[in-house]
């Protein structure tokens, strides 16, 4: 399997931080342009539509194709879930960037392109091709990415404590693989809401972003958790393999690893021993 080791690299400055384009191939170049012009296409109305995202509802006309993503992800999930509480909206916003700006590339025939923002990841690979460990990428993104193997694509989403967004769980990290970026970063948000512990603590520090305070407002975050019983870490490793199992039989992901204390679980085809920057030294 030959490594796409060729790779061209561009970002673009905006909301939640930067957007991390990459491609190879000898169409690469004008991968990025293309990735390139969707994020200004994006940009332009990026705000706007975030603060109608951070709304929470589903009938939201917003004006750019990655917020408009957004409803058909959510009522997705909703029906996979019944009367559990979502996530807020806001926290597929930025895969949603990545997956329209990942579509903008693969129009030119690449043979491998990724776009990354925040803790979210859009990706294709050409079959032969495997995924580069790129500098410029989140480690732990990239690493569960290429644990993967090759010849897919879809997304990869980050969530937990000390991630872009805030988590009602105490989840050191969940980390999920679904069909885009949009839907693997709310399932990832969902699944560490549900690992929660008695001893949970709310977080008392001051979030800076008027939207993402907007989005989180009246619901419960989790303050980072001190020491932990073993039993409570299995525990809510447990709670979190639950939710994840049933969002996998409805095909809402199909990897995913979890984290806490140095503990791990893993689901579908994924070898958490391969997962060295998840900080998990005991893996069931």
């Amino acid at each position: 399997m030959l490594t796409a080791d060729a790779y061209v690299e561009k970002n673009f400055e905006l909301w939640p931080g930067v957007l991390r384009l990459a491609a190879s191939g000898a169409a690469a170049h004008a991968a990025i342009e293309a990735g390139i012009d969707a994020a200004r296409e994006t940009a332009a109305s990026l705000i706007a539509d975030a603060d109608l995202v951070a709304r929470g509802s589903l009938d939201m006309l917003p004006r750019g194709l990655a917020a408009r993503a957004i409803p058909d992800v959510a009522r997705g999930l909703m029906q996979a879930l019944g009367a559990v509480q979502m996530p807020p909206l806001l926290v597929a916003l930025p895969g949603a960037v990545c997956d329209v700006a990942l579509a903008a590339m693969r129009g030119t025939g690449v043979d491998f392109a990724t776009a990354t923002l925040g803790d979210a990841l859009a990706f294709h690979l050409e079959a032969g091709v495997s995924f580069p460990l790129l500098p410029s990428m989140p480690l732990v993104l990239g690493e569960f990415t290429r644990a993967l193997g090759g010849g897919i694509e879809g997304g990869v989403a980050l969530a937990g404590q000390g991630c872009v967004f805030p988590t009602s769980g105490i989840a050191d990290g969940v980390i999920v693989q679904g069909k885009s970026a949009a839907l693997a970063a709310i399932v990832a948000s969902t699944i560490a809401d549900s690992m929660t512990s008695p001893g949970l603590k709310p977080r008392r520090s001051r979030i800076v972003d008027p939207l993402v305070v907007h989005a989180w407002e009246g619901r419960i975050i989790a303050d980072a958790p001190g020491l932990i019983p073993p039993e409570e870490i299995w525990e809510g490793l447990s709670k979190g393999m639950k939710r994840a199992s049933v969002l996998r039989e409805k095909r809402l992901l199909r990897a995913a690893a979890f984290a806490l204390k140095g503990r791990g679980r893993t689901l579908g085809p994924i070898d958490g021993d391969r997962l060295v920057r998840f900080g998990v030294s005991e893996w069931r």
